[in-house]
């Protein structure tokens, strides 16, 4: 073989060049067809990715994601309008006051509370009524949480104005929840209700951004009818210098344990009118209102069904009807919320 090479040595070098560039070719082609699988394999994935989205609807396509975009635009118009409507129930000014002064203020509307109530005779517990503040009857508020009570006491004293307005029977009982920063707390910590074992509402905050209010929550259980109810219910909903929130609401008849028996709904039949041929009318006599044929026999008789007024056993089928037309008491539990709006972050910046 050597001997060979010595004696072509043009051939030789010729074969060393066709065997290097044979070598060169394979591992060329091997790199190239390598890439080649590798972008088939990723085109192939990314056709199936657009065959997944042509087969959603809607179809992500440049129409759709513009329209959705003007949607976009369109709920952070609603939103704004929004953000400013609330606006109008932040307060004017929020500030920390002296202790003192807050009692002052407390005793000032619980007596106009009570006058309210006064005179719209609805009962309350009197002497034991503070607005849910009844922990400060002996002692006073912590200075950092004065700004909160007192806006949280003119809010207590338009809704007790509210429920006196519409006349219930008796406001049986306030219970007024502590904010946390009465305790020493964060208000932050009071943000959302969290729902509790029975129902029951807990103070855990909960997880996401912080809300846009400050919760203030309180207790109110009163008696009355349910157009009364209702009508609260209407006016708190409908309240224009504060934003109450009714959170929760239990209702239970006053006659629950006293429900009415199959037997005592019957209700007294017409009277049986004359047969035919029967005798023959007489003659009328002293028939006034002539000129007015519809008008009743009694000018005093009411439209209204007649119910007993303190009766110890009513006429069959009244109560019965009573309970059809909502004319029997109900005791009312509301869960209310009055949210305390807090600045917008520009203005904090602003105001620190």
């Amino acid at each position: 073989m050597g001997d060979w090479i010595k004696n072509n040595k043009f051939e030789a070098l010729l074969l060393l060049v066709v065997i290097l560039v044979g070598l060169g070719a394979y591992v060329y082609g091997s790199g190239k067809g390598r890439a080649y699988t590798e972008a088939k394999a990723s085109f192939d994935e990314h056709a199936q990715s657009v065959t997944r989205l042509k087969g959603k609807k809607p179809f992500p396509d440049q129409a759709k994601a513009a329209a959705f975009e003007e949607q976009v635009d369109a709920y952070e118009e609603v939103v704004n309008a929004l953000e400013n409507k609330m606006a109008a129930y932040r307060p004017e000014t929020f500030e920390q006051i002296p202790p003192p002064r807050f009692i002052e203020n407390l005793n000032t509307a619980r007596a106009e509370v009570a006058r309210a109530l006064e005179a719209r005779r609805v009962e309350y517990p009197e002497d034991k009524f503070y607005l849910g503040f009844e922990s400060y009857t002996g002692t006073l508020p912590k200075e950092p949480a004065t700004a909160y009570l007192d806006y949280q006491l003119t809010a207590l004293k338009a809704l007790f104005e509210t429920v006196a307005a519409a006349r219930p029977s008796a406001l049986l009982n306030v219970h007024r929840p502590k904010l946390p920063v009465e305790e020493g707390k964060s208000m932050d910590a009071n943000e959302e209700p969290a729902t509790g074992r029975g129902g029951r509402r807990t103070s855990r905050k909960p997880k996401g951004p912080s809300a846009p209010y400050y919760r203030l929550p309180v207790e109110v259980t009163f008696r009355s009818t349910e157009p009364v109810a209702r009508q609260i219910l209407s006016d708190l909903a409908s309240h224009k210098d504060h934003y109450f929130v009714v959170r929760s609401i239990r209702i239970q008849n006053e006659e629950r344990d006293n429900a009415p028996e199959k037997d005592e709904v019957q209700f007294e039949a017409p009277p049986a009118a004359e047969p035919a041929g029967g005798e023959e009318f007489e003659e009328f006599e002293d028939f006034e209102d002539a000129d007015d044929p519809a008008a009743p026999a009694d000018p005093e008789a009411s439209a209204e069904p007649a119910f007993p007024e303190d009766e110890d056993e009513p006429v069959a089928g009244t109560r019965v009807l009573g309970q059809v037309l909502g004319r029997e008491q109900i005791f009312v539990l509301l869960e209310i919320d009055v949210l305390l709006f807090k600045p917008k972050a520009s203005e904090e910046g602003e105001g620190s």
